[in-house]
């Protein structure tokens, strides 16, 4: 057996032809693991984060933790946005991340709104508009009852007709979740013709049930009447409806644009159907581990979950970088 060395790269060589074909066989697995390396290194810089908060920032006492805290400042320090990205509207954006030193931009109502912060200017905004808002009203009021409520998010607030509102329970409703729904909702005399009088676009329309069958039937069906908007749900208990331009996607990607950061250099984390949007349009889309599996089929990442701080987890791995 004869031996020597490859006069192109010096690399070794058996002289059979056997040999040879294993020699060739190393060279080509180093090529490719200069490439899988090369293209390590050419992985887009992750330029800002979008976060949902239910599920996925707070943990199940509502609460962000100290360790996601500071990694979120960290994050901020290097220079990376982050923004919470959520379905509530400006009311309901919690102090604990809205006081985060350099959190400058909130993307509220699953992307129909995004302001900046503390101003309260609005930076992007669409609405369903006030004459669509009226039908889907007059549908909601159909439906609502003693397992079922409406609400309407318009102003940064949410908005409830004095007349006829009530609180409805779910099961699955923590004591936070509750208390939550009773702290934000404003009551308004004749919210609807108020809307009908001042033509208000809406930024999200909102159903809660009591039970999550009639939930899920009912979705289906105004989705059917409503072609045009977007309706998906967060919890077991609930049904949100946008302009079907709107979508926490679609504003991240609106932000970026003014920003001047690419949809590639997006990460957005999340955990259920209405994080859907982002996913999808994020360049990287990362899911919780206590996401649904149908929400985990979205993810190029799956974190720990909000117990374990797993949105620390995925920045700590994906965004900061060792200074």
């Amino acid at each position: 057996m004869e031996y020597g060395a490859d006069p192109a790269d010096g690399s070794a060589w058996l002289g059979d032809a056997d040999g040879v074909f294993r020699a060739g066989r190393m060279r080509m697995a180093g090529a490719r693991r200069k490439l899988k390396k090369e293209a390590e290194y050419m992985k887009p810089e992750i330029l800002m984060v979008g976060l949902d908060l239910d599920g996925t920032v707070f943990n199940n006492n509502k609460e962000i933790t100290a360790h996601t805290r500071n990694v979120l400042e960290e994050a901020i320090r290097q220079g990376c946005v982050v923004l919470p990205a959520t379905g509530r509207p400006e009311i309901g954006l919690p102090k604990a991340f809205l006081e985060i030193p350099g959190v400058e931009y909130a993307l509220t109502s699953n992307g129909a709104r995004i302001i900046r912060i503390p101003s309260g200017e609005t930076v992007y905004e669409e609405l369903i508009p006030w004459d669509v808002t009226l039908q889907v009203i007059e549908v909601m009021k159909q439906w609502a009852g003693e397992s079922c409520n409406w609400e309407t998010y318009f102003d940064g607030k949410i908005y409830v007709e004095e007349e006829t509102y009530h609180f409805v329970r779910h099961e699955s409703m923590s004591p936070a979740m509750e208390q939550y729904i009773r702290s934000t909702r404003t009551r308004q005399k004749h919210l609807t013709e108020k809307i009908r009088e001042e033509k208000i676009g809406m930024e999200k329309l909102h159903l809660i049930f009591a039970d999550t069958k009639e939930r899920d039937r009912r979705e289906k069906e105004l989705q059917q009447m409503f072609p045009n908007l977007s309706i998906c749900h967060a919890t077991p208990f609930n049904m949100e409806i946008i302009s079907g331009k709107a979508g926490k996607g679609n504003g991240l990607v609106a932000l970026g644009k003014i920003l001047g950061i690419k949809r590639k250099e997006i990460m957005a984390c999340g955990d259920a159907p209405n994080d859907w949007n982002m996913l999808e349009m994020a360049g990287l889309p990362v899911v919780m581990a206590n996401a649904d599996e149908e929400t985990k089929k979205k993810a190029a990442f799956i974190t720990k979950s909000n117990e374990e701080d797993g949105v620390a987890y995925a920045i700590e791995r994906f965004v900061l970088k060792n200074e």
